[in-house]
């Protein structure tokens, strides 16, 4: 399924968290006509696959952050003081880091599982 452009304007704005009131607003359409395309398989998929690209721009742009906080470790390392919120910044960007490559593995896992299974 192509989304048309309506589709698209409501896409961005569920994925921005909008409620589907002001999403059938910014798309021109009603609010039942919000509720039939999320009824619909083709019109799911492209909001899947919307919120995909955008956890996996946000996975690249957090990645992009781990020099930084490895920067902020050094630092401490050299006896460089630093301000508590730089060193919850850098642990943060830690934290979410490790959470993306688990959530990446168990997905990975989950994948082979089901090959595995099929191939039985």
């Amino acid at each position: 399924m192509e989304a048309t452009e309506k589709q698209k304007i409501a896409i961005a704005a569920l994925i921005a968290g909008k409620k589907r009131a002001e999403c059938a607003k910014l798309a021109a359409v009603s609010e039942a006509t919000i509720y039939n395309w999320l009824a619909d398989e083709g019109f799911r998929k492209e909001l899947k696959q919307a919120q995909n690209y955008l956890f996996d721009e946000s996975t690249a742009r957090l990645y992009g952050l781990v020099e930084r906080s490895i920067e902020t470790c050094r630092r401490i390392l050299d006896g460089e003081r630093l301000t508590s919120l730089e060193l919850r910044a850098a642990n943060l960007v830690f934290m979410q880091v490790s959470k993306f490559r688990e959530l990446d593995l168990s997905d990975r896992i989950e994948r082979l599982e089901k090959r595995f299974e099929g191939e039985r």
